[in-house]
């Protein structure tokens, strides 16, 4: 509430206390004359004795006297008792109506009294003086000091009708002329009341008139949206029946918000300065795109304001009737923010008288900023049309590419408008694919490009496009809740960064930039697995995806990232989110790295994973294991009696079991013998004897992996002379570890081993 409302309420509070205060003055004077009426009064005891005397007298005779002697004649009749009664209850009435009108006058002066001055920003002020006012208006407390001269009203009501009756019993010119000005004067109100309700406009206002009006609008007149036909130039407001554009905005109203916007709606309704008016409808561009009360300014009709404010801006040049010079190219950009914020969640479109004036807007030289807030309004008007939504991507490619400036503010402006667009696309898939090539590679430049805190804005809405455009799909609370989209930053850009490094060629990723996004996913994933409560298990599969895609393609290998963050992605594709039909290029890609690298961790890795796909694989992984050099790789790897990696020879040693016992596994594996050569003649056999004689490891794996290889191998090729030192360790390790589970195991299969050699040596001789 302004200070002219409080001094307007004041002053007449203040005249309706001091007419109360005359008021009450002159109906106490006449009440204490009328209530003296109905006391007793001993001069009428007296007279009545009197006359009781006399007529006893009379009745004896002593006196030969006649009334008429006695009485004089009649005067005028005076007022019953009753007429007494009735006008004391009047004018009583009168004066409890008038010094209550006086306690509620003093009342409301508290009431309306503002606040004092709190300290903080005009943001946080404007949101107290709203709050006062909406309680103000909440609690009626206008509709109670509107009602407080009825209250005046009424009393002097009664105390013409206490006069009235007062006269009734007398003279009955005087009542009839005192009646007749009442009457009128009364007729006269109701009829000044009655023009009021009828003619707003009328100049017979009354306290309670707009009050009533109000009441009169609600009960026959359901409250309507304000029609935006009336425009400059005739322009209307076109409307998209089939389709809405997504909203960035929660569904529940902030408190906050809603006083925003009543005291934006306050300013828009009381205030008589245009300079002030235009003022407010720039400042709703200023609102935060997450603001939720946008509901309330559209329902009071602020579009059509903002559209005609908007027009006025312009000046037709009446010699080329297309040609719009601009007038005022700063508020005209303020209201398309405006007009912008305002439709977002709704099928409000563009008014088509006024796009002339808006494409003249866009070609304006020497100010981007005004241009490219056009041009957003263009494409958010055209969503059905490709253009408007490439020349938002070419701004986009002007400011990764460094050939335009603007500030922070813009770029917002720029990235929140495609966002939205992208979600509200009316176009062919086609369309839609051909702008996505585009869009992306300049999108992963600006992400390449914001990297320090003040970008995180930037970041995040930069990832949500990305996320749309790849995925198509993300948690609605990330569309308006930015503290929620920056803790999420991980779960929204992973999946796209993996659809990007998925499918390079149909997002037109290449060069540095693909080498930028494989860099980029490589840091992102890793806190997906160290923090892995943190996230779902769907990030955690999509994350492993995209690995293994960057190292099958050779993105990720040794030499390309340091060797440390080779050997942790490495143990993050454990197990291989991979179809079979790849598992030869895997095994092919894990032994170009155990060649190539001399870190340990990427060795042990890169085992690990070979492990499973040459475990009881089919002919092809073999064959590309063998065309490899794979024990050889392996061997290397162990680097047999020169490293101090007890684990890493283990994991080798095992690998070689593995890949021995699916070799022999096979229908002919006689195509092997040239790798089982190399395992004869590599160290191999002195490694795996040095390890089981040491007993570095235990009993249960040497039973089901190690010892059933080796006496596969030793049916193929019985005729070796190390088998009878393999079977001797061997044994000597069982006898160590008796009553161990699967010790009689190991005992059988030495037996056979036994056997075996003991059959290939007769044979021989």
């Amino acid at each position: 509430m302004d200070a002219a409302t409080t001094d307007g309420l004041n002053r007449g509070i203040d005249v309706l206390l001091v007419f109360t205060g005359l008021f009450s003055a002159v109906l106490t004077t006449f009440i204490i004359q009328s209530y003296q009426q109905m006391l007793p009064d001993p001069a009428e005891t007296t007279n009545a004795l009197l006359s009781q005397l006399i007529a006893e007298l009379r009745s004896s005779s002593v006196l030969n006297i006649t009334g008429a002697e006695i009485i004089s004649a009649t005067t005028g009749s005076e007022p019953t008792s009753r007429e007494i009664r009735w006008v004391n209850g009047l004018w009583f009435a009168a004066l409890s109506c008038s010094l209550s009108a006086a306690l509620v006058s003093m009342f409301a002066k508290q009431w309306i009294q503002p606040k004092p001055n709190v300290s903080g920003s005009p943001r946080y002020r404007a949101r107290q003086r709203q709050r006062w006012y909406t309680q103000l208006q909440d609690w009626h407390v206008f509709v109670v000091i509107n009602g407080l001269p009825l209250l005046l009203h009424v009393a002097l009501l009664l105390f013409f009708a206490g006069i009235i009756v007062l006269l009734w019993s007398g003279d009955v010119a005087i009542m009839a002329a005192t009646f007749t000005i009442v009457a009128l004067a009364y007729i006269f109100y109701v009829g000044s009341m009655w023009m009021s309700l009828v003619y707003p406009e009328c100049p017979y206002q009354h306290p309670i008139s707009e009050q009533l009006r109000l009441w009169m609008a609600r009960s026959f007149n359901p409250p309507q949206r304000l029609s935006s036909t009336d425009l400059e130039y005739g322009a209307t407001s076109m409307k998209r029946p089939q389709s809405m554009r997504v909203p960035l905005a929660p569904s529940k109203v902030d408190p906050e918000d809603q006083t925003d916007a009543s005291a934006l709606l306050w300013l828009l309704q009381q205030c008589s300065s245009d300079d002030l008016v235009a003022t407010t409808l720039q400042a709703i561009g200023g609102l935060p795109r997450n603001f939720s009360a946008f509901h309330i300014l559209r329902e009071a009709g602020v579009i059509p304001m903002v559209l005609q404010h908007f027009s006025c801006c312009f000046r037709r040049d009446v010699s080329f009737d297309t040609h719009w010079d601009v007038i005022n190219h700063n508020a005209a950009e303020k209201y398309c923010r405006s007009w912008m914020r305002l439709t977002h969640g709704t099928s409000e479109e563009w008014p088509r008288d006024l796009r002339a004036p808006l494409n003249a807007l866009k070609c304006i030289d020497g100010n981007l900023h005004v241009s490219l807030i056009a041009a957003c309004a263009i494409a958010l008007n055209s969503l059905d049309s490709r253009t408007p939504q490439l020349a938002l991507i070419s701004y986009l490619h002007e400011f990764a590419n460094g050939e335009s400036n603007v500030d922070e503010l813009t770029q917002r402006w720029l990235l929140d408008t495609f966002l939205e667009c992208i979600l509200s696309w009316e176009l062919h898939a086609a369309v839609v694919n051909d702008l996505t090539k585009r869009a992306v590679p300049v999108l992963l430049q600006l992400l390449q490009q914001a990297s320090d805190r003040q970008s995180s804005h930037r970041r995040s809405t930069i990832a949500l496009i990305l996320r749309f455009l790849t995925v198509g799909s993300v948690d609605s609370t990330f569309l308006w809740d930015e503290e929620q989209r920056q803790q999420g930053f991980h779960n929204i850009i992973i999946p796209s960064l993996a659809a990007i490094v998925m499918d390079t060629e149909n997002y037109g990723v290449k060069d540095e930039l693909l080498n930028f996004t494989t860099s980029e996913f490589s840091r992102l994933v890793a806190p997906v697995f160290t923090r892995s409560s943190n996230f779902p298990s769907t990030i955690k599969n999509i994350a492993r995806s995209g690995l293994s895609k960057l190292y099958l393609d050779g993105r990720i290998d040794v030499g390309l990232i340091p060797d440390c963050d080779l050997a942790d992605i490495l143990q993050i594709l454990h197990p291989l989110p991979v179809a079979p039909e790849q598992h030869p290029w895997f095994v092919k890609t894990l032994l170009r790295t155990l060649t190539t690298s001399t870190h340990v961790s990427v060795a042990i890795a890169a085992i690990r994973l070979l492990e499973p796909l040459i475990t009881d694989c089919d002919s092809t992984v073999l064959g590309v294991f063998t065309e490899e050099n794979g024990i050889a790789a392996l061997l290397r790897a162990a680097n047999t009696g020169d490293t101090d990696s007890r684990r890493l020879q283990i994991d080798c040693i095992r690998a070689l079991c593995v890949f021995i016992r699916s070799s022999t596994s096979l229908s002919q594996p006689l195509g092997m013998e040239k790798q089982f050569d190399i395992i004869f003649e590599s160290e191999f056999f002195t490694t795996l004897i040095a390890v089981v004689g040491a007993r570095r490891w235990w009993l249960a794996e040497i039973v089901a992996i190690w010892l059933p290889s080796m006496l596969r191998l030793c049916v193929i090729r019985p005729e070796e002379q190390i088998w009878r030192s393999v079977e001797g360790v061997f044994r000597h390790f069982a006898e160590l570890n008796v009553e161990e589970d699967g010790y009689q195991r190991m005992l059988d299969d030495l037996d056979q081993m036994n056997q075996i050699i003991m059959g290939a040596r007769t044979t021989k001789e």
